[in-house]
């Protein structure tokens, strides 16, 4: 690494460590970590929104 990524990944490392600590329940941290895991299928819905997105704005 050079010497520019060691201070920017030292800058990220304390604003990671100044922002907020969120209080969850072990269920909250079992559901989030199982749908990061096992995400559930892109949904018609979802799909023809990212659709329309795209032809609006031509990505």
């Amino acid at each position: 690494m050079t010497k520019g990524e060691i201070g920017s990944a030292l800058q990220e490392k304390l604003h990671i460590e100044d922002a907020p600590a969120l209080n969850v329940s072990v269920n909250d941290r079992q559901v989030f970590v199982e749908a990061l895991i096992k995400p559930q299928p892109v949904n018609d819905r979802l799909r023809d929104t990212v659709r329309r997105y795209r032809e609006a704005t031509g990505v």
